[in-house]
């Protein structure tokens, strides 16, 4: 496996991320000790980081799947929180959950723009204020458009942008492929650490 930094994060992961959203209740719908064997296996073969969400439902299995694990496992979680408090408690629930003191990388989860970030400004102060404390190390978005990545590398708390990208360009809200790489190579010119999301989409018809 291999290991690359997450910008000026000095966090490093695989090359791999695991994604626990295929796991849970929305998608397969494995119990927390079948999910968490998965998990398991796909550490044991090197990955070291792994990717959920407050919506996901997986923090019990990700939770089994470290138990008596000694290796440094990366975890990102995400939430749609808007206000100061709603962010707080999310964290913390993560945290909780995990059974961690800390969440290396949150999220503010599916921004489309300057104006979806500007939304979530409070939600925003608490991550900057959870990672004083030490409760996250980084603070990141995911996201599906252009405009959000370009918005994101210029704002100075953000750590890790998660954008949708593949070779197809599916899902991108705002833009063709060609454009999402420039919005993510204008981040990562910044210090932004970046890792991609649906990378595996194409055209069925092609």
């Amino acid at each position: 496996m291999e290991y690359r930094k997450l910008g000026n994060t000095g966090i490093e992961v695989s090359r791999l991320c695991f994604g626990a959203l295929t796991i849970g209740p929305l998608q397969a719908n494995l119990s927390p000790e079948e999910g968490g064997k998965v998990i398991r296996y796909a550490l044991e073969q090197g990955v070291n980081f792994i990717d959920t969400a407050q919506l996901y439902g997986t923090y019990e299995h990700i939770r089994l799947a470290l138990e008596d694990f000694e290796r440094e496992t990366i975890i990102v979680s995400k939430s749609y929180a808007v206000d100061y408090d709603e962010m707080k408690k999310a964290v913390e629930e993560a945290r909780k959950k995990l059974q961690r003191d800390v969440v290396d990388i949150f999220m503010l989860h599916e921004q489309e723009s300057g104006l979806t970030l500007k939304g979530h400004r409070r939600a925003l102060d608490y991550l900057v204020e959870a990672k004083s404390k030490g409760y996250i190390r980084a603070i990141g978005i995911s996201t599906h458009a252009t405009k959000a990545v370009h918005a994101a590398a210029l704002l100075p708390e953000i750590d890790v942008i998660h954008p949708l990208i593949n070779l197809s360009g599916i899902g991108i809200l705002d833009g063709t492929r060609e454009e999402m790489e420039e919005a993510t190579e204008f981040a990562a010119s910044l210090g932004k650490g970046l890792y991609a999301m649906k990378f595996c989409f194409r055209n069925k018809r092609a």
